[in-house]
């Protein structure tokens, strides 16, 4: 027997994505195919039979070497077929399907595999890119396939477009790499499950056998169990039980999270790296919810001179501060705005708006309801059950009282509307005065110096503005209007 010989040459790769190592075509059904799409082999493909009445052709092995050398043994005979002038079945390989010097290029990024020489091919030799050749003379000297490794670096995946469809050649390694475990962190919600859990939570699945009580989940608090369990790759089905198997999760079959076979349906999940999947509702695919109501009293804005005729909204950490995605509704004309969102457990930032963000509140910081973070103040809840949040008004913590003076006690402004100087007066010493335009930009600033202080607003252009007052017992925000 003569062995073939080609030379290679491949990038380093980790060892799941590694292309050196000895490969055979994988002794099972499907492991040639062929159709009219990627993937598609409908058109043919061997069967399990196969693999005994074409022995010659799966004994064949390539052999990847560190060092860019490819080996192709065929082992004195192959597969021929009629397009190579024999009759179908093993035989003594014919040139220029027989081997020999040959280049290579793998692209693990691309996914690609080049193999450059006269005859050099994987697979089946009459697969060119574009067409099957008709006659050993009609041999190309350059070949790509598209390649994939799965199965922890085991299984080699070869397809190439020869025209009218694709080819598909499945390899596995002769000598399998030892399959790397990886980390999954189950978790679930139990938050709105109304029965008992005093049995304790449990995940079971086809990787402990619905084993019922061998893998408990840790109570995590607020509802939320998980588990973290070490699995080799590949497709799991699994679901998450009450006591062992006292009570378990039910779907109807068809969810996005689910499989259906053999009369089961179960959550399903491909195992390809640590993951920690997300925090699902019991016997749901998606996170729990809880409807939060938000309202917000825009009398002393509208009162002030501001209009909510393109709307008020909501914005918030919850809809990627979105600007005109979460609109709120005065049904009854009052001017008091609100909107129920269902939300996710865990805190939250938000603020009122109007026209999207073309007007937005605007805080000092160290509000009672409001928290800081990189240079923004945003109102601030913690959800943990269905909740109406309480009525506020426009850039206050608190309901609104009978006047835009009023909107804190403990600070009143005189003139309001103003033209030029403007009174303020505190119950604590003023320690600064800052001036925001309805954009947010401060446009101007004042060192407080007592009770009582005029400033000076004839330069500001008329309109709507806040003005924020800091004060030794805290800080005050309030409206009014240039004339």
């Amino acid at each position: 027997m003569k062995k073939l010989y080609f030379l290679l040459f491949a990038p380093i790769l980790s060892l799941s994505a590694q292309i050196e190592g000895t490969w055979k075509l994988a002794p099972q059904a499907a492991a040639l195919g062929v159709g009219p799409g990627l993937g598609n082999i409908s058109w043919w493909s061997n069967s399990a039979g196969d693999v005994t009445t074409r022995a010659c052709l799966f004994d064949d092995s390539i052999k990847f070497e560190a060092n860019g050398n490819m080996t192709h043994y065929m082992n004195g005979s192959t597969w021929l077929e009629a397009w190579q002038g024999a009759p179908e079945g093993c035989g003594t390989p014919i040139a220029p399907h027989v081997g020999g010097a040959a280049t290579y290029t793998y692209d693990a990024a691309a996914g690609t595999l080049t193999v450059n020489g006269l005859g050099a091919h994987i697979g089946l030799a009459k697969v060119i890119n574009g067409s099957e050749i008709a006659s050993p003379a009609a041999a190309a000297s350059s070949i790509t396939y598209d390649v994939a490794i799965s199965n922890g670096g085991n299984t080699l995946t070869a397809d190439i477009n020869f025209g009218p469809g694709w080819w598909r050649f499945v390899y596995q390694r002769t000598v399998p790499i030892a399959v790397q475990d990886y980390n999954v962190t189950f978790r679930v919600d139990m938050s709105q499950y109304a029965g008992s859990l005093a049995g304790g939570m449990f995940v079971n699945g086809t990787f402990n056998g619905w084993c019922g009580t061998c893998n408990p989940m840790t109570d995590q608090g607020n509802g939320s169990w998980a588990v973290t369990l070490p699995l080799p790759p590949g497709a799991i089905e699994y679901k998450f039980t009450i006591d062992g198997w006292n009570a378990q999760e039910e779907f109807a079959g068809g969810e996005s999270c689910t499989v259906s076979s053999g009369g089961f349906t179960n959550r399903a999940h491909t195992v390809t790296s640590d993951i920690t999947l997300p925090n699902v509702c019991f016997a749901s695919c998606d996170a729990c919810t809880n409807d939060i109501t938000f309202a917000v009293d825009m009398n002393d804005y509208v009162n002030g001179g501001g209009s909510t005729t393109a709307g008020v909204f909501l914005n918030g950490t919850f809809n990627g501060w979105c600007g005109t995605c979460t609109p709120m509704a005065d049904a009854n004309g009052d001017n008091v705005w609100d909107v129920t969102v269902p939300l996710t457990a865990g805190a939250i930032e938000y603020k009122f708006t109007v026209d999207g963000w073309n007007v937005s509140e605007q805080f000092v910081g160290g509000e009672s309801c409001t928290v800081t973070n990189g240079g923004f103040t945003n109102r601030a809840y913690t959800v943990t059950t269905a909740a109406t949040i309480g009525e506020v008004c426009w850039e206050s913590c608190d309901d609104c009282t009978t006047g835009i003076e009023e909107l804190n006690n403990t600070v009143t402004l005189y003139p309001n509307p103003v033209n030029t100087i403007m009174t303020v007066k505190a119950t604590d010493a003023m320690q600064q005065i800052r001036i925001l335009d309805l954009t947010g930009k401060v446009v101007a600033t004042f060192v407080g110096n007592g009770l009582t202080q005029e400033i000076n607003v004839e330069s500001l252009k008329a309109g709507i503005y806040t003005i924020q007052i800091a004060t030794a017992a805290g800080n005050s925000s309030k409206q009014f209007v240039k004339k």
